[in-house]
């Protein structure tokens, strides 16, 4: 995939209908989407028990910007 990389910081510009409410916060790339079909895995976005229980919430390339 390649245009995130594990460890970098991105903002959500777009939720989408899976992740309203997450414009304009940040995180870290976890998944660059190789793994996942080509979602990008995002840490940071919930609180760290929310995510793990539910996981990291999945974005495609389109929804974030790096910073």
């Amino acid at each position: 995939m390649g245009q995130f990389k594990v460890g970098a910081r991105v903002t959500v510009v777009d939720g989408g209908n899976d992740n309203p409410g997450t414009e304009g916060k940040a995180g870290t790339v976890v998944d660059d989407g190789e793994l996942s079909g080509g979602l990008i895995g995002v840490k940071g976005i919930d609180s760290p028990m929310k995510e793990t229980f539910l996981g990291y919430r999945g974005y495609t390339a389109d929804q974030l910007k790096q910073d």
